[in-house]
């Protein structure tokens, strides 16, 4: 189904079209908002968060006559927003630390350590960001999400075997993009 005719759905029956876009993206957003928030909050604001970016949505196509450009970019940039926002929400919720959490601080080891496993995590997903679409979706998809190469396809919407030719290419330039960052492992 193009953009149009989802347009089209979505102004004539909404209830359908918006069950449509929803099955349609929901993957897509689930990656997009756990890749910006994994780590820093729990499932459940990830899970609530992706509620939020479907109803954002949806009221905008309520209020607008005609949405300019692809349907999957302006998802995208709802989805990247309101994970941002859901992070700064929480962050400010919990930013500060109470007297009675300070019996609970880590040794300076564990801090170092888990410091280190951060940025490395930081550089891994920073460099899956680089290879672009649709590699970066697959690279999550596979190595994050566990999906098989037919559930990605769907996805991305290509054939299952360019999927797999693609996530290889892509892995060859994850590693060649990480030993240039000077990630040696």
């Amino acid at each position: 189904m193009t953009d149009n005719e989802l347009q089209q759905m979505l102004k004539n029956d909404p209830e359908a079209g918006q069950r449509f876009f929803y099955d349609k993206y929901f993957n897509y957003v689930y990656t997009i908002v756990f890749a910006k928030l994994k780590g820093s909050v729990s499932l459940d604001d990830i899970d609530e968060c992706v509620s939020d970016v479907f109803a954002n949505c949806f009221v905008y196509f309520d209020k607008q006559s005609v949405i300019q450009g692809e349907l999957k970019a302006f998802t995208a940039s709802v989805a990247r927003r309101k994970a941002i926002d859901t992070y700064r929400k929480v962050s400010r919720h919990n930013g500060n630390v109470s007297l009675d959490d300070a019996g609970e601080l880590v040794a300076e080891d564990n801090v170092t350590r888990s410091a280190e496993e951060s940025e490395l995590r930081r550089l891994l997903y920073e460099k899956v960001d680089e290879l672009g679409e649709p590699d970066s979706t697959i690279i999550i998809q596979k190595y994050y999400f566990g999906r098989s190469s037919k559930e990605i396809a769907e996805i991305v919407e290509l054939s299952a075997d360019n999927v797999r030719v693609r996530c290889s290419r892509a892995i060859k330039r994850l590693k060649d993009m990480l030993f240039a960052a000077g990630f040696t492992r």
